[in-house]
């Protein structure tokens, strides 16, 4: 099952790869981008297109890993207190048997 997961995500790469090349080369009419702030010089549609794709591609990643990072550490915590808590429950069995 591994192996088939791997040739899958193997097979999307690389067609992942192929429609972008094949994109780049239907796109290239170039043209200059204007951020208000700073004009880039001039670069092929594909290029702006396939960069503002990997800008967001990182910026995706960035915030689903700050989410991964603070579920993390509410799991943590969670388990700390519920750790404290059954600690607390067998010494207050303990001593009522007593």
């Amino acid at each position: 099952m591994r192996w088939l997961r791997q040739g899958l995500t193997l097979l999307l790469a690389v067609g992942a790869v192929a429609a972008g090349g094949l994109f780049s080369l239907q796109n290239t009419k170039e043209i200059p981008l204007d951020l208000i702030v700073v004009q880039l010089p001039a670069q092929s549609v594909a290029i702006w297109v396939l960069a503002a794709l990997a800008v967001g591609v990182f910026i995706g990643l960035g915030a689903g890993t700050l989410l991964a990072l603070r579920r993390s550490a509410t799991i943590r915590r969670l388990r700390k207190q519920r750790d404290r808590l059954l600690a607390e429950a067998e010494k207050g069995i303990g001593l009522d048997s007593q």
